[in-house]
C-alpha cells in the first residue's frame, strides 16, 4: 500500500512538472489584467463632476448676508460711534424743537390777544357806525 501511495504522489509531482514546463516562459499570463484608459478617464470625469456638484450645492445653500450686514462689515467701528452721536444730536434737536414750538405758541397767544382787542375795537366802531346809519335813516324818513 505504501508503494501505491508513493506512486500516486510521484505521478502528481511529475504531472505538475510537465505543466510548469509547458507554460510559456515570458510570463504574460502571470501579469494582472489592466484597466482600459477610457475607464480611468471616465472615472476621473465622474469624480470631478461630483465634486463640482457638491461645491455648487454648498454655494447655493450658504446664508446670504443682507445689504445692511455687508455695509456694517465694510465700515469701521467708528461709524457705529458716529451713529450713537447722531442719535444723541437728534435728541438734542427734538428738545430744541419742543422749546421753539413752545415759544411760538406763547407768541401766538400774545398775538391772538392783540387781535381780539383789535377786533373788539373794530366791532365797537361798526356798532357805532350802524347806530349812526339808523339815526340818519330815521331822519331821512
Amino acid at each position: 500500500m505504501s508503494t501505491m501511495a508513493g506512486d500516486e504522489i510521484n505521478d502528481r509531482v511529475n504531472a505538475g512538472r510537465q505543466t510548469i514546463e509547458m507554460a510559456p516562459e515570458d510570463g504574460a499570463e502571470l501579469e494582472p489584467r489592466r484597466v482600459p484608459p477610457t475607464v480611468v478617464v471616465a472615472g476621473i470625469g465622474a469624480a470631478l463632476l461630483g465634486v463640482g456638484l457638491l461645491a455648487y450645492l454648498l454655494y447655493r445653500n450658504r446664508r446670504r448676508r443682507t445689504t445692511l450686514e455687508q455695509l456694517r462689515a465694510a465700515l469701521p467701528e467708528r461709524m457705529s460711534e458716529l451713529r450713537h452721536q447722531g442719535v444723541e444730536r437728534m435728541g438734542d434737536l427734538r428738545e430744541l424743537g419742543r422749546e421753539r414750538v413752545g415759544d411760538l405758541r406763547e407768541l401766538g397767544r400774545g398775538r391772538m390777544g392783540d387781535l381780539r382787542e383789535l377786533g373788539r375795537g373794530r366791532m365797537g366802531e361798526l356798532r357805532d357806525l350802524g347806530d349812526e346809519l339808523r339815526a340818519r335813516l330815521k331822519k331821512a324818513l
